[in-house]
């Protein structure tokens, strides 16, 4: 079957052979993940809307500058995906623990930051639905993801801490 100079059938380098099929199984396996036929994609069931609550703390002076009803640029686990509509904010500042007279706590806002706020953002797009949750884009959402809004005259940095899915309404 080989001969001395290693060709297989005395015609074939084996070798050369070898290189040709380990090409030709990464050409092909290439070509199926990108047709997502690999088994390496979440399998989608369908879509949906996500409604997911963002949760940011630092020093915003204008809070005023995040709208409802305008769009925003997104980035998760540090991937950018694309701008989504902003649904609600609510704003209130940094509050600390101030223990009272009568031993009693009480939140108050924090004299050392006062530019330190806490918002709540919630933003709303179509998302992917798969077996393991929500996607958007080729990132899963869950609450705890790391999520980054950006606008015209921001960027903050916070994380996920409500997802709430409703279906498509037929038009």
């Amino acid at each position: 079957m080989i001969d001395s100079e290693g060709r297989l059938f005395g015609r074939f380098n084996l070798l050369d052979l070898l290189t040709v099929l380990v090409l030709a199984g990464a050409v092909l396996g290439f070509g199926l993940a990108k047709a997502g036929r690999a088994g390496i994609h979440a399998k989608i069931r369908g879509q949906a809307i996500a409604e997911v609550d963002c949760y940011f703390r630092g020093p915003v002076e204008n809070p005023a500058l995040i709208k409802p009803g305008e769009k925003t640029f997104i980035t998760l686990r540090n991937v950018p995906y694309n701008s989504v509509r902003i649904v609600a904010v609510k704003e209130t500042p940094q509050l600390i623990a101030v223990a009272q007279p009568n031993g009693t706590v009480k939140g108050l806002p924090d004299p050392g930051d006062p530019l330190g706020k806490d918002i709540l953002v919630t933003i709303r797009d179509k998302a992917q639905m798969t077996d393991d949750g929500v996607v958007f884009g080729d990132s899963k959402i869950k609450v705890g993801t790391p999520i980054d809004i950006e606008g015209y005259r921001y960027r903050l940095h916070g994380s996920i801490v409500d997802v709430r899915i409703s279906p498509i309404k037929a038009k």
